[in-house]
């Protein structure tokens, strides 16, 4: 390998920490040119404003949620890598918690596999659970026709008498 390019391996080297990765910042104390130095780039959601924040840190390199002021934070080491892609794509994937064998049951499933012409909930004879009420037709006709039709007629009948009996 020639030696000028393990000098400026070197040198690039040494630079990034001495100086650390430059990163792109949005902060209130990178106003005037919107670049800071660090060891680690940062981009996050401030959790008071929900405001993309994008700066230099120290944290561990990763993405994870609710890390002092922060909702969301991810750290990375790349220069200029703290960009709202960046945050997004890390942040979607996140991972489950262990399950612990300790851990109580709080929802059991309560439908199995079954035939979908029947019924979910029926319990296999044709009858329901429950004596629960299925809507037919017959039921149907009775509570949207004949329930109006005999309010209506009381109603009439109400009035009626009432018109009568004021007469005289």
């Amino acid at each position: 390998m020639p030696a000028p390019v393990i000098v400026l391996a070197l040198l690039t080297a040494i630079t990034v920490t001495a100086f650390g990765i430059r990163c792109y910042c949005t902060d209130d104390h990178c106003v005037p040119y919107g670049v800071c130095e660090s060891q680690l780039c940062l981009v996050g959601i401030v959790r008071n404003t929900n405001s993309v924040i994008r700066t230099c840190g120290s944290e561990l390199v990763g993405c994870r949620k609710d890390v002092g002021r922060w909702a969301d934070l991810c750290a990375c080491d790349q220069p200029f890598c703290n960009t709202f892609a960046y945050l997004r794509s890390h942040t979607r994937h996140e991972q489950n918690p262990p399950v612990n064998p300790d851990d109580t049951l709080v929802f059991r499933r309560v439908d199995g596999p079954h035939d979908p012409n029947e019924h979910p909930m029926s319990n296999g004879e044709g009858g329901h659970l429950d004596g629960e009420l299925q809507p037919t037709p017959k039921n149907s006709l009775l509570v949207f026709t004949l329930v109006p039709l005999s309010v209506a007629a009381a109603l009439v009948l109400v009035i009626t008498f009432n018109y009568y009996c004021h007469l005289g």
